[in-house]
């Protein structure tokens, strides 16, 4: 796998909602049907041979939906951020110290509806050839988790458990991953899973190559 490989496979038609189906069947995905606050997380990874290692987050305990749950770095779009790929860098900065001019954008995944806090969220792709030194902002991030995608595989290592989604509401048998006493869920479930559809692609494709 190549930088140029995963760009070329980002800007080709991605799999989208089709994938995304798979961590989250009972979600409702028409996304345009309904008013949605615009937010972008960043996928921050670097490529070491045929492996790629990311950067996810947990989020401290606070009042509200996502409360302690693995995340990306990310947030709502300000009125002053002139793009969501801005928002996604600014908002990276605000939590992990990784500068805004850090990390080349290969594109953007597909948007992902998040029903329980109506936002839109768009994914963007930042690689790096070497991780930047990483400080969390407590009063957010409670933890940094960097992991390899092989280690939280959505294909093999796919499992269910019942999440508390707010107070007062939890969700039975709920698709996720579970890596180091963490479960992957939700939103970040649906991102990880089209970004590691599309690192199949290329595997497959080296693979048949004669």
């Amino acid at each position: 796998m190549t930088e140029e490989e995963l760009e070329q496979l980002i800007k080709n038609k991605l799999p989208g909602i089709e994938v995304h189906k798979a961590f989250s069947p009972m979600r409702n995905f028409a996304i345009n049907k309904i008013e949605a606050r615009e937010a972008a997380v960043a996928i921050h990874l670097r490529i070491i041979g045929e492996e790629v290692q990311i950067i996810l987050i947990k989020r401290t305990k606070y009042e509200g939906a996502h409360s302690q749950q693995i995340a990306f770095p990310g947030g709502k779009k300000d009125q002053t951020d002139p793009d969501l790929q801005f928002t996604a860098r600014r908002e990276s900065h605000e939590e992990l110290s990784i500068d805004t001019e850090q990390g080349i954008c290969l594109g953007a995944l597909t948007p992902v509806l998040i029903p329980v806090s109506s936002f839109r969220v768009t994914p963007f792709v930042f690689v790096h050839k070497a991780f930047p030194s990483l400080k969390k902002e407590e009063r957010e991030v409670q933890e940094i988790i960097s992991c390899r995608m092989s280690d939280i595989d959505t294909f093999s290592k796919k499992t269910y458990q019942d999440v508390i989604a707010k107070p007062g509401l939890t969700i039975k048998n709920v698709p996720g991953v579970a890596y180091k006493g963490h479960f992957i869920w939700g939103a970040t479930a649906l991102i990880l899973h089209e970004l590691n559809y599309l690192l199949k692609i290329s595997e497959s494709k080296k693979r048949n190559k004669p």
